[in-house]
């Protein structure tokens, strides 16, 4: 019964998270950050109780399950990295400019969080032999994309220069190739 409630709060953080993004394209500078912050933590509380209460109901041996955890650990950072580093902190602040990133992760692809929560959620399920945060990755991916699709179609377009053209050139979710030798190539400048 509580699994369900702990999927289904992931959801509204998501859609909490889309209130933010448009807040911010209104430029309600205030509200937003209630949403924000809010979304944020219904999708990290549903986590941790997702890993606290269904956690050790699969059996993987050992060494997967470090593999896992070293896999999830390195997708944690690359998603902090990506949403919150990456992208700069004039992003975040209350008066917030915005200015397309293009490169490093961004190179790879449009919205690389997705996929880093993809794998953070599904290695570190691995890892805690849960098979609810399996479920999550998968329900709360759809969702994710089904976000940054919303955003991709009625928000980005406003706010960045070019967005068009970057769209063209990178993929949305997966790297292929080209994206893959854009990253290598290019100089990963962080904003700031």
């Amino acid at each position: 019964m509580y699994s369900i409630l702990y999927l289904v709060i992931g959801i509204i953080g998501f859609a909490l998270l889309l209130v933010f993004d448009l807040l911010s394209l209104h430029n309600k500078n205030y509200s937003k950050y209630f949403f924000g912050i809010c979304g944020f933590l219904m999708i990290f509380v549903s986590s941790v109780m997702i890993i606290i209460n269904y956690s050790n109901f699969l059996k993987i041996d050992s060494i997967f399950r470090y593999i896992g955890l070293g896999v999830a650990i390195v997708s944690l950072a690359l998603l902090i990295y990506s949403v919150f580093i990456e992208v700069g902190r004039k992003t975040y602040q209350v008066e917030n400019e915005h200015a397309l990133v293009t490169s490093g992760t961004y190179a790879l692809t449009r919205h690389p969080g997705v996929l880093w929560m993809l794998l953070l959620y599904v290695f570190g399920a691995i890892f805690f032999q849960n098979l609810l945060a399996i479920y999550a990755a998968l329900i709360w991916t759809f969702v994710n994309i089904i976000y940054v699709s919303i955003q991709e179609r009625f928000i980005f377009h406003k706010i960045f220069d070019n967005y068009d053209k970057y769209r063209e050139s990178t993929p949305m979710i997966l790297p292929n190739f080209e994206s893959i030798e854009k990253f290598i190539t290019t100089k990963n400048w962080r904003r700031t």
